[in-house]
């Protein structure tokens, strides 16, 4: 049977189509199907334990999260993931922020070099996604 209208899955092949770089999708904000994607690394307990409470954090605050939490993979598989299924923003914790959360966009890349990443506190992250 066939599909002769303009269906989802023409439409999220439009969205990919569009909006991709040599890395992966890039998500528009407004049909992405998460907000945030949280990757932690550095696999310890405490940083785990972090990443565990970031996540809830964000759900109780009505974002929604796609949630890395491999433990056997390396952090530069977890990115290079992030980057392809091109959530708009990641969110990495790791035991070198200093109690902090790092923060990415997801953007096109370019020759000078991927978006800026910051380092930031729960709140302002909530603040910003909301």
């Amino acid at each position: 049977m066939g599909c002769y209208g303009i269906g989802i899955s023409r439409l999220m092949g439009t969205i990919v189509e569009v909006h991709n770089d040599k890395d992966g999708i890039i998500w528009p904000s407004s049909v992405s199907p998460y907000t945030a994607h949280l990757v932690t690394i550095n696999n310890q307990r405490t940083t785990n334990k972090k990443a565990d409470n970031v996540y809830e954090e964000l759900k109780e605050a009505g974002i929604e999260v796609l949630y890395d939490d491999r433990e056997d993979v390396s952090a530069g598989e977890k990115f290079a993931d992030a980057d392809l299924i091109g959530i708009p923003v990641r969110l990495v914790v790791s035991n070198r922020s200093q109690g902090r959360i790092e923060w990415k966009k997801r953007t096109h890349s370019t020759r000078s070099g991927q978006a800026k990443t910051e380092l930031l506190n729960l709140e302002e992250i909530i603040k910003r996604l909301k």
